[in-house]
């Protein structure tokens, strides 16, 4: 990232300032209709996500809503609206259910989820409008992810999960840019954001379920961080900085200063979108088994054994050649592998009851062995690689290598690649498929209150 000579000039400025400095121009500029179109291009993402999830987990959510008190904020898919915190953390659960929503590869970390999910809950407040609403989704996207940036891999590689610590950041600055948060007020929902921000990567070691608790809490806590905030409770400065700030305490030692720059591309342009119902370190092999499938016409009873080589992180815990059921089916290499070889599935369906059950998926998962490759471990983040080589039963061996996995700002999904996707989560959850396709463009439309389709939900 270079930095211009305005933005050198500001050196002296503590990684906090400098942050907040460049949010709250943001925040104060109009959005550029490019902007506004990609900002609702993000909410489409996440509405089709937090419906098939909702229809993913119908009974444990309605015992959550049973516990979480009457309100004014919708729950996305169950017809129910609840108090604004509940909510915050339901839909940012939803989000991440089925993991389909977006990402970063630089800052690891899925920032849609509690950002979108916190603004929605508190969509009723008459300080928030239309315009607002994305106002706050981009300049969320940026807060969570420009300290994401600066603080990856080296959280990941401490235990931090990214999503929670990175993304009550996002949401709480969202919900201010949203409201209209003064300078003083920002801070202090920042402040107060870094205070809750935690996730651990152990919270979804296998046989765990708790992944999407990632998601949700920082929802959660970021709506809080911002109520407390608007409540007039004054923040330190330097929430970031030094021993005792957010970025030593999870990083463990001083970023780069020119990570907290505000500037375009912004990060709501630079996030990935994921094409595959799975955790974006199984692409890359999925993609591969992929164009093999279709090149070689290859089927799994051909297959003998595959060997996948990839980077560090996307071999510590997703090598799994088990599954307890569809959350570390999701999770797993081996798995999702299997299951596009054997079925051609990637979506939804590759973690129905009859997928998991699959005699020559299972094969295929337990024939799968994943391997760290230094070389392409040294190519992240720039590229996210891996190789894939399967042994046929002849003993011909037949290799593809994908860099970067669809979904990447430099292999983008197009506008009507994510309408078709939001279609295929909206008929998974129920929904007819004509009324799905209209409510995608209704959602597109410049016109449309993102708030009132929501609730409508």
């Amino acid at each position: 990232m270079t930095m211009t000579t305005a933005e050198t000039a500001v050196g002296s400025l503590s990684d906090t300032d400098r942050l907040l400095d460049g949010l709250m121009v943001l925040a104060d500029t109009p959005l550029s209709p490019v902007l506004a179109a990609t900002a609702r291009l993000r909410f489409l993402d996440w509405m089709g996500c937090v419906l098939a999830g909702a229809a993913s987990e119908e009974k444990r959510i309605a015992h959550m809503l049973a516990n979480g008190g009457d309100g004014p904020a919708p729950v996305v898919g169950t017809g129910r609206s609840s108090a604004p915190l509940t909510a915050a953390l339901i839909n940012g659960m939803l989000s991440h259910v089925v993991e389909l929503d977006d990402g970063h590869r630089y800052g690891i970390t899925h920032a849609g989820g509690p950002l979108i999910a916190a603004l929605l809950a508190i969509g009723h407040d008459p300080r928030m409008t239309p315009e607002s609403f994305l106002k706050g989704i981009v300049v969320g996207y940026e807060a969570a992810l420009r300290v994401a940036i600066a603080c990856q891999p080296d959280a990941k590689l401490r235990g931090w999960h990214g999503s929670g610590v990175f993304g009550v950041i996002g949401a709480a600055v969202g919900v201010g840019a949203a409201l209209g948060f003064d300078r003083v007020k920002m801070n202090a929902g920042l402040a107060a954001a870094c205070t809750s921000a935690s996730g651990m990567v152990k919270a979804f070691s296998a046989g765990s379920e708790l992944k999407p608790y990632n998601a949700g809490q920082p929802a959660l806590t970021g709506l809080a961080a911002a109520i407390t905030a608007d409540a007039g409770f004054p923040g330190p400065r330097g929430i970031l900085d030094g021993d005792h700030g957010l970025v030593q305490m999870v990083r463990g030692t001083p970023a780069d200063p020119a990570a907290f720059v505000v500037q375009a591309p912004y990060c709501v342009e630079t996030v990935y979108l994921k094409p595959y119902a799975s955790c974006r370190y199984c692409h890359a092999p999925v993609e591969a088994v992929l164009n093999l499938r279709a090149r070689h016409g290859v089927q799994a009873k051909d297959v003998r054994e595959i060997r996948v080589d990839t980077y560090k992180l996307a071999v510590h815990k997703h090598d799994h050649r088990e599954i307890d059921g569809p959350y570390s089916a999701r999770l797993g290499i081996p798995y999702c592998v299997g299951a596009a070889l054997a079925r051609g599935e990637t979506g939804m369906a590759a973690f129905a009851p009859e997928a998991l059950a699959d005699a020559d998926t299972l094969r295929i998962m337990r024939a799968t062995y994943v391997f760290e490759d230094p070389d392409l471990t040294a190519l992240v983040p720039a590229r996210r690689a891996a190789r894939l080589a399967m042994t046929l039963v002849d003993g011909t061996v037949i290799a593809d290598q994908v860099d970067l996995p669809r979904g990447e700002p430099e292999v983008p999904l197009t506008a009507d690649d994510l309408q078709a996707k939001f279609t295929d989560l909206a008929q998974f959850a129920g929904m007819d498929g004509e009324r799905a396709k209209a409510l995608a463009a209704q959602i597109l439309s410049p016109q449309a209150d993102l708030r009132a389709l929501a609730t409508a939900l």
